[in-house]
Parts: structure tokens; sequence; C-alpha cells
């Protein structure tokens, strides 16, 4: 639905350019991470600083950290090549 959040920016010639994927081969993949409640704050600061490579990732990635059988927190990091402050508010919507 979000083409910015489909595309990767491989190299072509040198140049860098946009190739708009199709939704299923753009599915973000879904990391889970077992954690504990101390190690979250690390857990979660490592995830949002892992660089993207824009040749061949979609600029979003969501990483679940299971606390316990019933406690989790979602991580989703998104490149501002993709959206910026106001872009997060549909996102969030999409998400809920």
């Amino acid at each position: 639905r979000h083409e910015s959040l489909r595309t990767v920016f491989p190299e072509v010639e040198g140049v860098p350019c946009q190739q708009v994927l199709t939704p299923e081969a753009a599915a973000p993949r879904l990391i889970v991470t077992p954690t504990s409640e101390t190690e979250l704050p690390a857990a979660l600061e490592a995830g949002a600083r892992y660089a993207f490579d824009l040749a061949t990732e979609i600029p979003l990635r969501v990483e679940l950290f299971t606390l316990s059988a019933k406690e989790h927190a979602l991580l989703v990091v998104m490149h501002h090549i993709a959206g910026d402050g106001w872009s997060l508010g549909p996102l969030a919507s999409d998400l809920t």
C-alpha cells in the first residue's frame, strides 16, 4: 500500500535508482528476539541503530522482543528516506 516502504535503491551503472517492489516481495521480515526486561533498553537501541542496506532492503524493519509469554515490545524502524514525522501517523493507524 505504501510505495515508499516497498522501494529499494539498487545501483545501475553506478547510479542509484528506485525500484518499487510488489507487496509480496516487500513484506517486512519479522525478527523475534527473546530478551529480558533489563536487556530491553540496550536491545531497542541496537535495533534502532542497525544500518539499512537500501540497495537490497526495504526501508522498514520490525523486531518483536519477547519478555514473557504475555509481554512483548515491538520495535518499528523506518529509514528517513521513506518517511518523516508526518507519515508516522498514517503508518501507526495501519498498525492498530
